[in-house]
């Protein structure tokens, strides 16, 4: 069984735990009974680029097996850019916190100094994905630094965001932090259990830094509606984790833009954001029954992937030594998991 079967396996009652690390990481406690049915129909169907649910848009298999089949095409593209950019550059940032990048297939890989170079967590993480949205539902978007109103929890998302705080309260947690991204489809996730806790809203912070992977021009973009040879595809049909939009995202109602990043990039980020956790750790006062700090994060599904990359809970890609962080090899929606916990 796989690492993502395990975790699906874990949400509908039938396993106890999600392991993909060592004993110390990744443990998600078993569901009730009661909560089992609630959480199984969102971990039914993942999708590409965060994407979950059944297509709902007459022609879209089409549409999407004529996207698949443009892959040379894609590739050939992707062959073309990747040496427009400071590939050297961006494999040294990547090499420093431990990750192998292959310009040539777009790839990550832990390398082979990875436990000496990564980031040792002085606390207890709890991750958990936002709810379902509009934009996550098919026909899906690239929806990363996006916060428009389709980015919003949809009816689902916002009964997920409340079975993932019936899920906490089973577990008795007594939280030190929570951290809750920018966007407000992670933050209400997060706020649906805080808003049961009146004590836990001195502990809750908004961190700007802990935003989803910026898709730049890609963001909220329907996937169908791209050229079939567009580089973008790459990124959830073979997990390249290097291609990126050349413009960026201009939000409507500030006009702000937002520039692009990769995959890689995102990892780099995040890995700031774990130093950034720790030094805050230092000055946590540790509630009665917690070892050591407990930290919760409401996030997204690249983001989370990034996080999960680099506590050395990744996920191989099936058939091939690289990582995934697309599709199947991402959270479900409004599942809190531990990604680090010391027993």
């Amino acid at each position: 069984m796989t690492r993502h079967a395990l975790l699906v396996a874990s949400l509908v009652g039938t396993a106890s735990a999600w392991t993909p690390g060592s004993s110390s990481r990744s443990t998600m406690r078993r569901l009730s009974p009661r909560m089992a049915p609630k959480m199984a129909g969102a971990a039914a169907a993942i999708g590409g680029v965060g994407g979950i649910g059944v297509k709902s848009e007459e022609g879209l298999d089409e549409r999407y097996a004529a996207i698949n089949s443009g892959q040379a095409a894609q590739q050939a593209n992707y062959d073309a850019w990747v040496k427009t950019i400071d590939g050297p550059g961006m494999t040294a940032a990547a090499a420093a916190i431990g990750i192998d990048v292959n310009l040539e297939e777009g790839s990550v890989s832990y390398a082979a100094d990875f436990e000496s170079k990564r980031t040792p967590l002085d606390f207890d993480l709890l991750y958990c994905r936002h709810g379902k949205t509009t934009g996550n539902t098919e026909p899906r978007v690239y929806q990363g630094f996006v916060d428009e109103p389709s980015n919003a929890l949809n009816e689902i998302g916002l009964q997920q965001a409340e079975d993932a705080a019936d899920l906490l309260d089973g577990m008795g947690l007594s939280p030190d932090l929570i951290v809750l991204s920018p966007l407000s489809r992670a933050a209400e996730t997060g706020r649906a259990y805080v808003r049961r806790h009146p004590e836990l809203e001195a502990k809750t912070e908004v961190w700007d830094d802990t935003a989803e992977q910026q898709f730049g021009v890609w963001d909220n973009m329907m996937v169908k509606d791209l050229e079939d040879d567009n580089i973008c595809h790459l990124f959830y049909l073979t997990q390249n984790a290097v291609v990126k939009a050349d413009g960026p995202y201009v939000d409507p109602s500030s006009k702000q833009e937002i520039p692009s990043e990769n995959f890689v990039e995102l990892l780099v980020r995040m890995n700031k954001v774990l130093i950034k956790l720790n030094e805050k750790a230092k000055d946590l006062e540790v509630s009665a029954g917690n070892k050591r700090p407990l930290i919760c994060m409401y996030g997204h599904s690249m983001a989370g992937a990034a996080i999960s990359v680099l506590t050395g809970n990744g996920k191989q890609v099936d058939g091939r030594s690289c990582l995934g962080f697309d599709g199947k090899y991402i959270m479900p929606n409004a599942t809190p998991v531990f990604l680090e916990r010391k027993e």
